[in-house]
């Protein structure tokens, strides 16, 4: 079997135009690659941000298809008639609140 081999361009922005400091959420995406085995391969610096090109190899890749699950089971029939939206009951004949809108105080 053939040894994996993976490269990535992330794309890096800066603080403040032309500078060297990236904004801390990028500092903090290229110490994680670093740390998980990624090498810095190239920079290529732009006024905004900076594109780093990294790359490692020898890891396994991740399962990127996920297998089917198996079909849901039919659901029951309802039974009985008139059982309908569940609940405790209805509100009385008018179906609604009473017409003055309640008692007011």
């Amino acid at each position: 079997m053939a040894e994996h081999y993976e490269v990535r361009h992330e794309r890096l922005y800066l603080k403040e135009p032309r500078s060297d400091r990236l904004r801390k959420g990028a500092a903090g995406r290229l110490r994680y690659l670093l740390a998980s085995g990624w090498r810095e391969v190239e920079r290529w610096d732009t006024e905004e941000y900076v594109t780093v090109k990294i790359e490692r190899s020898g890891h396994a890749p991740r399962m990127t298809v996920l297998p089917k699950p198996p079909p849901q089971l039919p659901r029951p029939p309802r039974s009985g008639f008139g059982q309908g939206r569940g609940g405790p009951g209805g509100r009385g004949p008018g179906g609604g609140p009473a017409p003055g809108g309640g008692p007011r105080r």
